[in-house]
C-alpha cells in the first residue's frame, strides 16, 4: 500500500481547514493520525486533497445532524448524555454542541492518541476502549449510545459481543444507535468486481479494512441481514428493536434503534 504524508497534506491545506471551521464554528485541526482522513485522502480524493479536507468537516457536521435527529425522533426530549463508541478523531463528536447543545458528550476510542485529541484539542470527555468486548467495563449509562460504522467493521466472533457489551451501557429507556453494512453494500462490492455474498447466517467478512495499526483477524469489513441482526438481539432482555432503515447511512449502510 502506498505511504501518503497526511502530515504534509494537512500542512499545506491548513488555511483551507481553518476556512471551513471557521463557517461551523468547530475546532479546525485534523489528526495525521486520523485514519478517516487518509481514507478520503488515499481512496476517495486521491487526486483533490481540498475535496477531502471539505468532505472530512462536512460529512462530520452530516452525521451530527442525522444523529440529533434521531434522538429527537426516538426519545421523548433531547439526550443528557451520549457516548460515541469508536469515535476516531472527533469528525462527528466536534459538531456536538452545535446538535445537542444540552448534551454532555463522551467519546470512547481504542486509540489512545485519538483519546487524547479529543479530550485535549475538542475538550470532550473521552476515555479508552479496550480491544475486546469482554474487557468492557464502562462505569455508567448513557441516555444514548452511538455506535457510527463500527459494526461494520466487526467479525462474526465479536458483533454480537459487543453488542450485548454495549448495549449495558444504555439507560432505561435510552436508545442504542448503530449502522452496519448489508445488503446495498454487498451489492455495491459486486458491482466492483469484488465476490461478496452473505454465508448461510447472514454474515459476510472481508479481512480488509482503513484501520492499519489493528489485526485483521479483529478489524475488517463485514455485512450482515436483518435477520442476523435480529437473532443477536433476542438474547438481549429489554432490547426492543424500533427502526430498521436500510442504506440510511451514506446511502449504503444500514441503520438500528434499539430501545432499552
Amino acid at each position: 500500500m502506498k505511504d501518503i504524508d497526511t502530515a504534509s497534506i494537512l500542512d499545506q491545506l491548513c488555511t483551507l481547514s481553518r476556512s471551513i471551521a471557521a463557517q461551523m464554528n468547530v475546532t479546525p485541526e485534523i489528526s495525521p493520525d486520523d485514519m478517516l482522513f487518509d481514507f478520503l485522502v488515499r481512496a476517495v480524493f486521491p487526486t483533490d486533497h481540498p475535496s477531502a479536507v471539505n468532505a472530512y468537516f462536512t460529512g462530520g457536521q452530516d452525521c451530527a445532524q442525522r444523529f440529533a435527529a434521531l434522538c429527537r425522533e426516538h426519545l421523548h426530549s433531547a439526550p443528557k448524555t451520549v457516548l460515541e463508541f469508536a469515535s476516531g478523531y472527533g469528525r462527528v463528536a466536534r459538531h456536538a454542541k452545535h446538535v445537542l447543545p444540552e448534551t454532555s458528550w463522551t467519546c470512547s476510542d481504542v486509540h489512545r492518541r485519538a483519546v487524547e485529541f479529543n479530550g485535549d484539542r475538542l475538550g470532550l470527555n473521552s476515555f479508552i476502549s479496550p480491544s475486546r468486548p469482554e474487557a468492557w467495563t464502562a462505569e455508567r449509562r448513557f441516555d444514548v449510545v452511538f455506535a457510527l460504522s463500527f459494526f461494520s467493521h466487526m467479525p462474526d466472533a465479536t458483533f454480537a459481543p459487543w453488542l450485548e457489551r454495549l448495549f449495558t451501557t444504555v439507560e432505561l429507556g435510552g436508545i442504542l444507535v448503530f449502522t452496519t453494512h448489508g445488503a446495498i453494500t454487498l451489492r455495491n462490492m459486486k458491482a466492483a468486481g469484488l465476490d461478496a455474498n452473505f454465508n448461510e447466517n447472514g454474515f459476510y467478512w472481508n479481512p480488509q479494512s482503513d484501520q492499519r495499526d489493528i489485526a485483521s483477524t479483529d478489524y475488517g469489513t463485514s455485512a450482515v441481514t436483518l435477520s442476523y441482526v435480529q437473532r443477536a438481539l433476542q438474547s438481549l432482555p429489554q432490547a426492543e428493536l424500533i427502526r430498521f432503515q436500510q442504506a440510511f447511512w451514506w446511502s449504503h449502510q444500514d441503520l438500528y434503534v434499539v430501545r432499552k
